[in-house]
């Protein structure tokens, strides 16, 4: 099995979102694009009842406000995949990997539209990170005559073909990462920033 990364793709929001439904907009979207929970099994849907397979780590750690920023900082992980349409099905796969970071969250209620709704104040950040993954299933590996020439196979053989959907992968990881920044209402990807914050122990509030 090969890997073949592109390079990471980072948001940044700060302000007043609802953490809920960028939850649910997300799994809708990467239903409809065919991605599914990595290790979850064919056909295994990106939607809530199969939450628990997609969602592979989900923690929360709450701090003072005399000793820090205030609020909840939280890390969520996403691991998907899905195999890309053409001619090397069997040995191409698509690997998606989401991770959420979330500082100095608090739930606020809001009044919108004449309702009142929960929300989350404070920073999220999201990271995308994919891969097209060769030989998935070994297949190559494995066998005793085919494992000599893998190598050769996929640098003179699909060099080519492995090009093409590297670049089709990240274009679809910009679209993903690009209606997400819309849907958070952020205009420019941001560079990777410094903490605004320190992590421990930063000034306390005025």
């Amino acid at each position: 099995m090969g890997e073949h990364k592109i390079p990471e793709t980072r948001i940044k929001f700060k302000d007043v979102f609802s953490l809920k439904n960028l939850y649910q907009m997300m799994h809708e979207h990467l239903l409809e694009e065919g991605w599914a929970a990595e290790g979850g099994g064919a056909g295994t849907p990106i939607a809530s009842n199969a939450h628990a397979f997609v969602e592979t780590l989900y923690s929360e750690n709450f701090y003072q406000k005399g000793l820090h920023a205030g609020g909840k900082e939280l890390w969520v992980y996403w691991r998907l995949a899905r195999k890309p349409e053409g001619r090397y099905t069997g040995y191409f796969k698509y690997k998606l990997n989401i991770d959420f970071h979330g500082t100095y969250l608090q739930d606020r209620e809001i009044v919108h539209q004449g309702k009142k709704i929960n929300v989350q104040a404070g920073e999220i950040e999201i990271f995308f990170n994919a891969s097209l993954i060769t030989d998935y299933n070994h297949d190559w590996d494995h066998h005793w005559f085919l494992k000599h020439f893998k190598e050769f196979y996929e640098h003179r053989i699909i060099h080519q073909e492995i090009e093409k959907y590297d670049k089709l992968l990240w274009k679809e990881v910009y679209r993903i990462s690009n209606m997400v920044k819309k849907y958070l209402d952020l205009r420019t990807f941001l560079p990777t920033p410094e903490p605004i914050y320190p992590k421990m122990f930063g000034m306390s509030e005025e």
